[in-house]
């Protein structure tokens, strides 16, 4: 007596996308699924977002093997036995379908109220608000759509940060003002390390450093430049910078590769380089001027830009050379003697000045914290 046996049935656990929209490339592809086949699968093996999710995936693994597996609440992707199963729940799914209603939603109203307002404008008006869902700022607002922003994007950004910063408590201000001055000095950081490998005129490094100094060198807050004191034929300095505390410095832009010193070979020692010496006799012959007609200088800065300076001996800054060229100990030993030597004048170098931006940016970071 034969016994017959009952051929087993293997369950499929796929569905075959037949849907022509989704194009050549992604028809027969087969979309798996774990338990009880979804319900949101059409007859036609498409899913809602599956021809999106797809191209998606296909770019992100194309050189890999890899099965998209819609679930009922797992959501991850792990590689087994060579092949990346990327498993998306049915449960985001929804979250995705829920979100493109409500983006659609929106459009759609606007376009209508929109069009109603030119249409009917006695009744609908063109500027109401659009309607907001809670949430969408959050997922839009990334620091990679910056690129992407058009001018109008820019300017309603401009536009609206006054009115939130102003609704905002104390704390969050302070908050996103240390987070916006650290950024804004981590790219000036960034950028004027950049120049001062660059080989630039001295005339596009006066305008850089009065562009930016009262971000670079903390303690200032306004800089004067063409003080045009009318006082025969006296000179009076091209740049100056008022103190925290309302006194006046006055300031000359050399180069970054400006030579400092030069070395004396008949005694072994280094002195002034003869652009630093002109630039040191320059600004010695300013503080001059400056202290003798104070009274003229003050009465100027009254006028011209409403500030009530103690015109006493100013300082005298010169900005020039690198220190990081120096070869020996007795470059850097020499140069700091000829520094400490000069009366109402410091020299600072453009390593010393970077040196400065990076630590300020590090000691606000910390306090951020």
């Amino acid at each position: 007596m034969k016994i017959k046996t009952k051929k087993s049935r293997v369950k499929k656990n796929y569905v075959i996308v037949a849907n022509k929209g989704y194009g050549k490339k992604l028809l027969g592809t087969k979309i798996y699924f774990e338990g009880k086949k979804p319900k949101q699968f059409k007859k036609d093996g498409s899913i809602r977002f599956g021809k999106n999710i797809l191209e998606i995936i296909n770019v992100q693994f194309k050189d890999k093997k890899f099965r998209w597996i819609v679930t009922n609440k797992e959501d991850s992707i792990k590689s087994e036995r060579g092949i990346y199963r990327i498993r998306t729940s049915t449960h985001l799914l929804d979250k995705m379908n829920s979100e493109m209603y409500d983006r659609n939603r929106d459009i759609k109203n606007d376009i209508i109220k929109s069009q109603f307002a030119i249409v009917y404008p006695g009744y609908f008006d063109s500027n109401a608000a659009p309607v907001y869902v809670p949430g969408k700022i959050s997922k839009i607002l990334k620091k990679e759509i910056i690129p992407r922003l058009s001018s109008e994007d820019r300017q309603s950004v401009l536009d609206f940060l006054p009115d939130f910063i102003s609704s905002e408590s104390l704390s969050s201000v302070n908050l996103l003002k240390a987070e916006t001055e650290i950024q804004s000095l981590r790219e000036l950081t960034k950028d004027f390390d950049r120049a001062i490998k660059n080989t630039h005129a001295e005339s596009w490094w006066q305008k850089y450093i009065r562009k930016n100094i009262l971000i670079i060198q903390q303690g200032y807050i306004k800089a004067i430049e063409k003080m045009n004191v009318s006082v025969g034929n006296v000179k009076f300095p091209d740049f100056s910078l008022v103190t925290h505390d309302n006194y006046l410095d006055i300031f000359e832009i050399k180069k970054p590769t400006t030579n400092l010193i030069k070395l004396d070979s008949s005694r072994g020692n280094y002195f002034w380089d003869i652009e630093m010496s002109k630039a040191i006799t320059q600004v010695e012959n300013y503080i001059e001027n400056v202290s003798k007609h104070a009274d003229a200088v003050r009465s100027f800065l009254k006028d011209e830009h409403n500030i009530d300076l103690k015109v006493l001996k100013p300082r005298g800054i010169i900005l020039a050379g690198n220190t990081q060229i120096f070869q020996t100990q007795k470059e850097k030993d020499d140069f700091r003697l000829l520094s400490q030597g000069l009366k109402n004048i410091s020299i600072v170098t453009y390593d010393e000045l970077l040196v400065r931006l990076e630590n300020y940016t590090k000691v606000l970071a910390s306090f951020k914290k």
